[in-house]
């Protein structure tokens, strides 16, 4: 038998500790469970968070898998289980639409696309692809997740933005405010050309596993495309949006997460 690579020998017993353990756990924990040294088992843990397939909570240290861990098997998944899956529902929302349905959660200072269904109008764009990034503060998908924070979050997250960005690229927390009670309001988000040129998106807030970040879908495209069908599309995402919490509900409760997340 060939010998094994103990780098990736570690990530598969990352995930398999987080598989019977079913919560979040510290780098302590972790270190000490699976017998690695913390150093190692720190830039295992820090990679793993920077690629999208772990999540970090400030508040307890605590590290967990994030949806896109999930997906890396959801091929299984539909294949055994094709009824009330979201990726299923997102080929159910290009269909309807045409657009390209986004599923996003936050990454640090960023959102970032953790499954993305190519629409049928034509504007496939080739940033817009799984694992893509976009800024927290100039994306609609990083309104729904920042509509979410508490004020005393909110001014901490601009005030960490604004420390690395020029003078000329910092936002105003008074701005950023009063975006978010508007997307509170409505009960969306939405922004033309904010993060992609030419390109807009309407985004909701999706209902997250247990133990998981916010979950944001949306539908993107041409401006045109969006503005044309802007009720059409808000419809058809609050759809998935119910279909998707019925899914949940129907789960064991331990599974079920709140529309938000865990604290950050």
């Amino acid at each position: 038998m060939a010998p094994s690579v103990k780098s990736a020998q570690r990530v598969v017993e990352v995930f398999e500790y987080f598989a019977q353990r079913r919560a979040p756990a510290t780098l302590t924990q972790i270190s000490a469970a699976l017998g690695y040294p913390a150093s190692s088992t720190f830039a295992l843990l820090n990679t793993l968070r920077d690629l999208g397939y772990l999540d970090y909570a400030r508040d307890d240290r605590t590290f967990v898998p994030t949806v896109r861990a999930a997906l890396l098997g959801i091929w299984v998944n539909d294949a055994l289980m094709s009824d009330g899956t979201i990726v299923r529902l997102m080929y159910d929302l290009r269909d309807q639409t045409g657009a390209t349905a986004v599923l996003a959660i936050q990454s640090g200072l960023q959102v970032q696309y953790i499954h993305v269904v190519k629409g049928t109008d034509g504007h496939n764009r080739t940033d817009v692809t799984t694992g893509a990034l976009r800024p927290l503060l100039r994306s609609a998908m990083g309104d729904v997740v920042l509509a979410l924070k508490t004020k005393a979050e909110l001014r901490a997250l601009v005030s960490r933005i604004n420390a690395q960005e020029t003078p000329d690229r910092q936002v105003r927390l008074a701005d950023v405010s009063e975006r978010l009670d508007k997307v509170r309001e409505r009960g969306y988000a939405w922004s033309e050309g904010m993060a992609t040129p030419g390109s807009g998106i309407i985004s909701v807030l999706l209902a997250a596993p247990a133990h998981q970040p916010p979950m944001v879908l949306g539908l993107g495209g041409k401006i045109t495309l969006l503005r044309a069908n802007r009720e059409k599309f808000l419809a058809a995402l609050r759809n998935v949006v119910t279909q998707h919490r019925t899914h949940m509900e129907a789960l064991p409760q331990k599974f079920i997460g709140s529309a938000g997340a865990r604290p950050r």
